[in-house]
């Protein structure tokens, strides 16, 4: 996620001209973003019941977005017919934009804060248990908002802090993100930033922290955790873990894969019954090739057959400005393309239903409750 920060004016300005949804005062409004409506090729199938554990809708984590990413817009999750989408607020926010004004707490605080403004507008309904999930969106029914922080950062490893952002409506905490915080250490540093120092995986404090975590009833999301950090997290043999926003990694060496994830990391989660999600990013090296709807199918298809269907999900990372995206993905209205293609490559509509949220949802139930 690229979050270095653009002039006010400049970024004003820009969402002035283009209509694009944005953040003013805190507050998310749609500003003069034209009504977005689905086109027939994106239409979802009958009974498609789509959650999506990890986005950034509408940006409204930041103020100043580097770059636009409306990939996952309100608009755009009600036209596609997605029944839940995560709000994930950056946990990290200052690391990158390298600001000390505001504390981890207070920008995760404040990020929050706005998807309850939304909840208070009826434009969405807060997850608060996996029964709060809407079988279906319309007019009157508004996509369910599950609170989520990227990032554990905020937490400081304090026990306390973990009760109040439950309280606060907080169902998924990602325990790290691109820095080495109190809970543990990053699979992949940003760009140049330097995450820290390396503390050989999960630390007391976030051994911790992720058992209160579970009592509570917020599910552990493991995505950007090094293998070492993963490892020590799934041994503790508690509830399903959450991988939200990843892809299949071919390599054994972790060091090699980045942001993917190897069989070996999938594996892990598997065994806590939980679900390894994977995301619209493109990417080609030696022997692999992701750019296309059936490169991605096929993905899916390999990590059924290697984790079984009931292990595999849907995570978009919209609004995360993913540097490449599939070919043909435009945003979440898409996904119905990803849909056609499971099932072109061999896949049932129940297992194509398990992959777009059933899984999840399974996962929710389980862990919220």
């Amino acid at each position: 996620m690229d979050l270095r920060k653009m002039d006010r004016r400049q970024f004003l300005q820009y969402t002035s001209a283009t209509g694009i949804s944005c953040v003013l005062g805190g507050m998310v409004s749609s500003c003069a973003e034209s009504q977005v409506k689905p086109d027939f090729d994106r239409l979802t199938p009958e009974g498609l019941r789509i959650i999506d554990p990890h986005a950034h809708p509408d940006q409204f984590h930041t103020l100043r977005p580097s770059r636009i990413d409306d990939t996952s817009t309100l608009k755009k999750i009600r036209a596609v017919g997605m029944v839940a989408s995560a709000f994930a607020a950056v946990g990290d926010l200052q690391f990158f934009i390298r600001s000390s004004s505001v504390s981890y707490y207070q920008s995760t605080g404040a990020q929050l804060q706005r998807v309850h403004d939304l909840a208070k507008a009826g434009k969405v309904k807060l997850i608060l248990k996996a029964s709060d999930v809407p079988a279906v969106v319309n007019q009157e029914i508004p996509p369910g908002a599950i609170l989520a922080i990227e990032g554990g950062d905020p937490l400081e490893g304090k026990l306390d802090r973990v009760n109040e952002f439950y309280r606060m409506g907080v169902r998924i905490i990602t325990v790290v993100h691109y820095r080495n915080n109190e809970l543990g250490d990053v699979m992949a540093p940003y760009g140049s930033l330097d995450p820290g120092p390396y503390q050989n995986g999960l630390t007391q404090a976030g051994r911790r922290v992720i058992e209160r975590m579970q009592e509570l009833g917020i599910v552990v999301d493991v995505a950007h955790a090094s293998s070492r950090t993963l490892r020590d997290i799934a041994g503790m043999n508690l509830r399903p873990l959450l991988d939200s926003h990843t892809s299949l990694c071919p390599v054994e060496e972790a060091r090699q894969c980045g942001r993917q994830r190897p069989w070996q990391d999938m594996e892990l989660i598997v065994k806590t019954g939980g679900v390894v999600c994977t995301w619209p990013f493109a990417f080609s090296r030696p022997g692999q090739t992701r750019r296309t709807f059936s490169d991605w199918a096929r993905e899916i298809v390999e990590m059924k057959k290697r984790l079984g269907m009931d292990h595999v999900g849907l995570g978009t990372d919209g609004g995360g400005n993913i540097p490449r995206l599939i070919e043909g993905y435009r945003d979440v209205r898409d996904l119905p393309k990803l849909a056609a293609a499971m099932e072109e490559s061999g896949l049932s509509r129940e297992e194509v239903n398990a992959y777009m949220g059933g899984n999840v949802y399974r996962v929710l139930q389980t862990c919220v409750g």
